[in-house]
């Protein structure tokens, strides 16, 4: 059960994302929500790994986890993909 909540989780940090900034985010819906997933699998890996708790375990620390490692996966996304400003030549 704990994998399919982190992922529901990254799924919801995704959405949530994409209709936060439609039209500046740098990734299209499935994009974004690909990358809340990759993120929350990460994060709820490395807390279960690291707390020697079985992946399969639904617990408050793995899910805040989860949700800390999507958001941080969706924001470096987002700043990462935003177009760069150039400074213009002043004459």
């Amino acid at each position: 059960m704990g994998l399919v909540s982190w992922i529901l989780v990254g799924v919801l940090v995704g959405l949530a994302a994409q209709r936060s900034r439609p039209r500046t985010f740098p990734l299209r819906a499935p994009g974004t929500v690909l990358a809340g997933v990759l993120g929350a699998s990460f994060g709820g890996f490395l807390a279960a790994a690291t707390s020697e708790r079985r992946i399969a375990e639904l617990d408050l620390l793995t899910l805040a986890a989860a949700l800390a490692g999507s958001v941080t996966v969706v924001v470096l996304v987002a700043v990462a993909g935003r177009p760069r400003d150039t400074q213009r030549e002043r004459s």
